[in-house]
């Protein structure tokens, strides 16, 4: 067809003329970048937050241990996202409860005053046997 003496280019019968083309594999990736990087900046306000809590709750009980043990449970609780927490002290070959966190109290009556010694395979064994921590070695 022609216009004022100009072709005029027609689309096929039943195709709509494209209105946006497809992101490039590069914008995707740019997301998934932008997405894990905030997410990495949250998880690190949120650890600056739990440590500015337990340093404030060591500043105000000098001596006293139990208020930071707790603190310290609590916030590393909070940031694992589980719903309860037992923090334990490694003493001359045996481990003994310091904290607990959101533990029924039945729990935590009859491990209030035990001492332990893990499995020698568990992840509390490992710790015993090595003396270095057997989780995530980001932290």
């Amino acid at each position: 067809m022609a216009k004022r003496g100009k072709a005029v280019r027609r689309l096929p019968t039943g195709r709509k003329a494209p209105t946006k083309g497809k992101r490039a594999p590069a914008d995707v990736d740019l997301k998934k970048e932008i997405a894990t990087l905030k997410r990495e900046l949250a998880e690190a306000l949120e650890r600056q937050t739990a440590t500015s809590q337990v340093l404030e709750v060591i500043s105000s009980s000098p001596g006293d241990l139990e208020p930071v043990f707790k603190e310290m449970l609590e916030n590393a609780t909070r940031i694992c996202g589980a719903n309860f927490g037992q923090m334990n002290l490694y003493e001359e070959g045996s481990f003994r409860p310091v904290a607990f966190y959101n533990m029924p109290a039945a729990y935590t009556a009859s491990w209030a005053h035990t001492q332990f010694q893990p499995h020698p395979q568990s992840g509390l064994g490992t710790v015993a046997r090595t003396h270095q921590e057997s989780g995530n070695p980001q932290y």
